[in-house]
């Protein structure tokens, strides 16, 4: 039970911080649109539109790092003694680093998600089209 509540604290916490950074680019979206020339809503969701693309965007340097994950390690058959004895470390290491590359790029993606879908609300919403 500890196990499934740990796991629904963390997605509960990633969604939050999802829906911070969406609230806060909105927020810029907003201010761009009061500061700037006034937009009618169909540029009110296509600058929406953009920005959650610029979020995905963002997350293809993580993706494309993470397709280079399966190098070997044992290339030298000279070393290879001592490379067995730290092949723990290595593979925690790499593991790490994949993690942290996988949890961007799941960000990322979730952000651009939720922010053109919210471009397609203030669409369908504001009658643009």
């Amino acid at each position: 039970m500890d196990k499934v509540k740990v796991v629904a604290v963390a997605v509960l916490r990633f969604i939050r911080t999802t829906l911070l950074i969406d609230l806060g680019l909105f927020v810029l979206v907003s201010v761009s649109c009061l500061i700037g020339t006034r937009c009618t809503s169909l540029a009110y969701g296509e600058r929406m539109f953009w920005v959650g693309m610029a979020s995905l965007i963002a997350a293809m340097p993580a993706v494309l790092g993470s397709l280079s994950t399966s190098r070997g390690y044992y290339n030298s058959p000279f070393t290879a003694g001592q490379d067995a004895k730290v092949a723990l470390t290595i593979v925690k290491d790499g593991r790490r680093s994949l993690d942290r590359r996988s949890a961007f790029a799941w960000r990322a993606f979730s952000v651009g998600a939720v922010a053109i879908a919210i471009s397609a609300l203030i669409d369908t919403l504001g009658g643009g089209g």
